[in-house]
């Protein structure tokens, strides 16, 4: 897996600058994301935490699904994204923070649902990452990853072996994102059940990571 990624600080400034036109991922994202959501299994009275909440559109699900009396947090670095998150899904909590130190008591959550976030944040912090994401959780309750991921089939191993070279060139070119296989750290965090599939949109792999903290 490639270790170079973007800072933090660029990564803000990236999606800031993205605002609503980071929609157009939806092209290959979008199959993925809506397993992960399945996979989530939401039920009303739920805190549920997305961590990287992007435009918003997930949380909208996640805000329906644990109504009425639920609790639906959307984090983000980008105030921007959260901006669009409020219009979107106007009763969630919206949080500006860095995930390398959540900023909530440990057990709070019922679930955590991330997407699309992981791939850009360097192997070296991942551990300490999905230490925080166990921490966060309640016992015996469910997270849910959606990662770019490695090919499995001949047109998804072209794509990513394109990818992976203008990423070498411009991480940014990429908006930061390169494959992961996140299922052997995700057990090595704590995590147990852990389970894991690829969904191919538009040639575009993404592993959808299921486990119990």
């Amino acid at each position: 897996m490639i270790e170079k990624t973007i800072s933090t600080a660029t990564a803000r400034r990236l999606y800031d600058w993205l605002g609503r036109r980071h929609d157009v991922g939806e092209r290959y994202e979008r199959l993925a994301k809506e397993r992960g959501l399945a996979l989530l299994d939401l039920a009303p009275g739920q805190a549920v935490l997305n961590v990287g909440v992007g435009t918003g559109k997930e949380q909208q699900v996640l805000e329906t699904a644990v109504s009425p009396h639920g609790l639906p947090v959307a984090l983000d670095i980008s105030r921007k994204m959260l901006q669009i998150t409020r219009e979107r899904a106007g009763h969630t909590r919206l949080c500006e923070a860095d995930i390398h130190a959540l900023p909530f008591a440990s057990a709070s959550f019922d679930r955590l649902f991330c997407t699309y976030v992981l791939d850009l944040i360097p192997l070296a912090d991942l551990p300490g990452i999905l230490g925080e994401f166990h921490r966060v959780l309640r016992r015996d309750v469910r997270m849910v990853l959606v990662s770019l991921t490695e090919g499995v089939d001949r047109g998804s191993k072209l794509v990513v072996g394109v990818w992976t070279a203008v990423y070498q060139i411009s991480p940014v070119a990429c908006g930061g994102c390169r494959p992961l296989h996140m299922e052997k750290m995700v057990v090595q965090a704590g995590f147990r059940d852990v389970t894991r599939e690829v969904v191919v949109q538009m040639g575009v792999p993404s592993e959808v990571v299921t486990a119990v903290a």
